[in-house]
């Protein structure tokens, strides 16, 4: 089962990845994106097609994931995508036919309840809803961190008394009087 809806993003993956080699050469994405993004979504595809077939493997539930050593690094430089939301629906039109089907399969009820039962799903799918202008379901939109409390503003101290300013008045803008054009004599009469 969790095999067909991978089938399916494939898929929509496979329709988008031949749209943005198309207009790559075309110009409408300089080819270092293109590469980039190509690279991306195959491998999305790839881990959406590998965590499916662990799940039906494992009957439909799969071991928590091992912590990642790797978060306590300090991040690489690497190049990346634009972070707007939808951006690439402008460059790629076809996109939006992508983010359509992705809708569509996201709304699915077998799709939902993997969603929600898997959050690694998330993980995979929400840096392409952002890039296909798709806002994802509740189940794995980001979780936003609490607000900060606010620092409470320190009491006035009751001894402090500010000094009035005494500014003198501004100084007068200085006028530089015109130039006065020479008067010009009229001709003479020959």
């Amino acid at each position: 089962m969790h095999a067909a809806l991978a089938l399916r993003f494939a898929a929509i993956v496979h329709a988008l990845c031949r749209a943005v080699a198309a207009r790559g050469a075309r110009g409408a994405l300089a080819a270092p994106v293109v590469i980039l993004l190509w690279l991306r979504l195959n491998r999305a595809s790839k881990r959406i097609d590998s965590l499916a077939a662990r799940l039906d493997a494992a009957g439909g539930a799969l071991p928590a994931p091992k912590p990642d050593r790797r978060r306590n690094r300090p991040a690489r430089r690497s190049k990346t995508l634009p972070r707007r939301f939808a951006w690439l629906l402008r460059p790629i039109p076809e996109a939006t036919a992508a983010a359509s089907q992705l809708r569509h399969l996201m709304a699915d009820p077998a799709c939902a309840a993997l969603l929600e039962a898997e959050p690694r799903f998330g993980r995979i799918l929400r840096p392409l809803c952002r890039h296909l202008g798709i806002r994802p379901p509740a189940c794995i939109a980001p979780r936003e961190p609490p607000p900060a409390p606010r620092r409470p503003k320190p009491a006035p101290d009751p001894e402090f008394i500010p000094e009035i300013p005494t500014h003198a008045a501004p100084p007068a803008p200085r006028i530089r009087p015109r130039a006065q054009r020479p008067v010009r004599a009229p001709p003479r009469p020959a």
